[in-house]
Order: C-alpha cells, then sequence, then structure tokens
C-alpha cells in the first residue's frame, strides 16, 4: 500500500495555506494524507536532523507500506533527503525546495539582520504558524553542514514546481538539481517563493502526478 506524507517549510505548521489546500485535495480523492509537523513541539532546537528523525519514525510505522512524499521549501529538501536515504519513498513532489538552505541562513546568520548582530547563538525568527517572532538556536547549521554532503542522486519519479520571481530560493538551485536526474521534471511558474497564487493548479497537477498511470504506486 502506498501511504502519503506532506512536510511542510521552515517555520511553518500543518495548518499553513498549502497545507490545508493539499489536504482538502486528498480528502476530495478519499486518499488520507498524513502531514507531519516537523518541529516536534520544540522550534527553538530545530535542526534538519531532528526534522529527519520525525519523518523516519512516520516511516518506521509501516514497514510493509510505499510512500509518496510532498514537500514545501524545507520540506521539499527533507523529501529529497529521505528519498535518498528510505528506497521505501517510491516518489516525490517538491515545491520550491530549499536545497541550498545551508548556503542561505549561513550567509545571514553570519551578516545579521535588522534583528540579529551577526554570529548569534539564538537567531530571532518570524514563525509563520504560530505569527510571532520566536527563538531559534544557531546550533541548526552545524547540524545542516553534514546533510548538506548528500549527493541526493537517487532516480525516482520527481516533480518539482518553482515560482520563477521567487527571492527566498532561486530557482536556479531546482533548475541545477532536475538537470542531473533522469527521472525528473521541472515546472517554472509565474509565482513567488509561496506559490500561492497557482495553488489550485499545484494540487491537481500533484493529483495527477501521484494518481495517473504510475507503476511505482501500490493499493
Amino acid at each position: 500500500m502506498t501511504k502519503f506524507l506532506y512536510l511542510h517549510g521552515f517555520a511553518s505548521s500543518p495548518d499553513s495555506n498549502k497545507a490545508r489546500a493539499f489536504k482538502q485535495k486528498f480528502s476530495d480523492l478519499s486518499v488520507p494524507l498524513e502531514i507531519a509537523s516537523l518541529d516536534g513541539g520544540d522550534f527553538r532546537n530545530l535542526t534538519l536532523s531532528s526534522q529527519m528523525n520525525i519523518v523516519n519514525q512516520y516511516l518506521d510505522q509501516f514497514p510493509d507500506d510505499h510512500f509518496a512524499v510532498i514537500g514545501s521549501s524545507m520540506g521539499g529538501y527533507l523529501a529529497a533527503l529521505a528519498a535518498n536515504l528510505r528506497p521505501e519513498i517510491k516518489a516525490i513532489y517538491l515545491m520550491a525546495p530549499g536545497f541550498n538552505f545551508l548556503q542561505r541562513w549561513k550567509t545571514k546568520w553570519k551578516e545579521g539582520d535588522e534583528n540579529n548582530p551577526p554570529c548569534a547563538k539564538e537567531i530571532k525568527v518570524f514563525h509563520y504558524g504560530v505569527n510571532e517572532w520566536t527563538i531559534l538556536n544557531s546550533g541548526i547549521f552545524d547540524d545542516a553542514e553534514k546533510w548538506g554532503k548528500a549527493s541526493l542522486t537517487r532516480e525516482l519519479p520527481t516533480r518539482i514546481v518553482h515560482g520563477i520571481h521567487d527571492d527566498t530560493v532561486p530557482i536556479e538551485v531546482s533548475r541545477q538539481h532536475i538537470s542531473r536526474l533522469k527521472s525528473g521534471s521541472l515546472v517554472e511558474l509565474d509565482s513567488d517563493h509561496g506559490l500561492l497564487s497557482h495553488i489550485q493548479w499545484i494540487v491537481d497537477d500533484c493529483a495527477d502526478f501521484f494518481f495517473n498511470k504510475r507503476d511505482w504506486l501500490t493499493v
């Protein structure tokens, strides 16, 4: 049997606009969709490893099943990392995946901004899931170093959608990633990082990608 898992973005939540749109689409199709809460109730100490632990714990509950994973931004990066390590993941659908997370955030961290001095041990981050400023431990960068060495070259059905006006994760990151795969496709949308201007098209495209004529799909 194939199970479907949604991974939300950084400083977001299972109640994000995109997550709710996907939940509704899968409900309309009478297909269960698990939406993981990736901070585990401890955003301050969030790392890629802590999020991967949550993903792995979910997968480990169902040793006889296959999985298809949807990921948004950092969640897209996590989906690709998980697929690289877990052969039971058979397909991934990624929205503006944050493959360059470490480079982008570590540069900002070193430079500082109006809310944070350079190289602050604790970083003020606006958390869209709770709609307020929260604190994040800078240890996330040390942890991300080891994940940054992953090649992400496993061949599996991969669909990426990315906005051409994305000023958070440049679309070139997705172009470079998809160019290395034989089994992937990239759709460039006239949208920004949030992709909400095209959300209905995206959820329909995801359903088409997962359910129409897919020989990896098990029921």
